[in-house]
C-alpha cells in the first residue's frame, strides 16, 4: 500500500477539527441564547403571578367591603382582610400609591370611645406609576365617591407601571345592598 491510502493528510485533519469547532460554538451559542429566554419566560411568569395575586387580594376586599369614600387617587373603605392572611373581624381599610408602591393600609376597625391603634401599611406591589379609581354612580363614572350611605355600584381601579408592564384593569361590583336573590 501507498503512503497516500494508509491515513489523513493533516491538511485534512486540520479541515476537519476546525469544521467541528464551528458547530461547537453554533450548538453552545443556541443553548446560551435558549437558557437567556428561559430565565427571561419565568421572570415575566412571576410578575404575571405577582399582579394576578394582587389584583385577588383587591377584588377580595373591594367586593366585601361597605363604606366607600375615595377620589380619583385613593379610596377608604370598611371590610375585611383577604382571607390568606388569616385576620377575622371587621377593618378600615385603605389603597393608595406612595413612592411608586401600591399601599393597603388597614387597621381594626372600632365604632366605640376607642383610640384607634396606628394603620399598618402593607405594600401590595412596586414599580406602580399611576393609580385611577373611578366609581359608577348615579348612571356614569365619577372621580370621588363621598357619600358612604350610597354606596357605588361599581368601582373601577387602573394601574400602570413604571416598566410599561401591562395591568388589566379591575372593574369590582361590591357586595352591599345588592337585590334580593343576588347576594351570595
Amino acid at each position: 500500500m501507498s503512503d497516500r491510502a494508509r491515513g489523513f493528510t493533516l491538511l485534512e485533519l486540520l479541515v476537519v477539527i476546525l469544521i467541528l469547532s464551528m458547530i461547537v460554538v453554533a450548538l453552545s451559542g443556541g443553548v446560551h441564547f435558549a437558557g437567556r429566554a428561559w430565565e427571561t419566560q419565568e421572570r415575566q411568569i412571576d410578575r404575571s403571578g405577582d399582579i394576578g395575586a394582587v389584583q385577588g387580594a383587591i377584588r377580595e376586599i373591594v367586593a366585601s367591603a361597605r363604606d366607600f369614600e375615595g377620589d380619583d387617587q385613593s379610596f377608604k373603605c370598611v371590610g375585611q382582610l383577604p382571607k390568606g392572611l388569616d385576620r377575622g373581624g371587621l377593618y378600615d381599610l385603605g389603597l393608595h400609591l406612595t413612592d411608586g408602591r401600591l399601599i393597603l393600609s388597614w387597621q381594626p376597625h372600632f365604632t366605640g370611645p376607642e383610640t384607634p391603634q396606628t394603620p399598618t401599611d402593607t405594600e401590595l406591589l412596586k414599580g406602580v406609576a399611576t393609580l385611577q379609581l373611578g366609581y359608577f354612580l348615579d348612571g356614569n363614572w365619577q372621580a370621588e365617591s363621598k357619600d358612604k350611605s350610597k354606596p357605588p355600584l361599581l368601582i373601577r381601579i387602573s394601574v400602570a407601571s413604571e416598566s410599561g408592564r401591562p395591568w388589566p384593569p379591575l372593574v369590582i361590583r361590591p357586595m352591599v345592598d345588592m337585590p334580593p336573590g343576588m347576594q351570595r
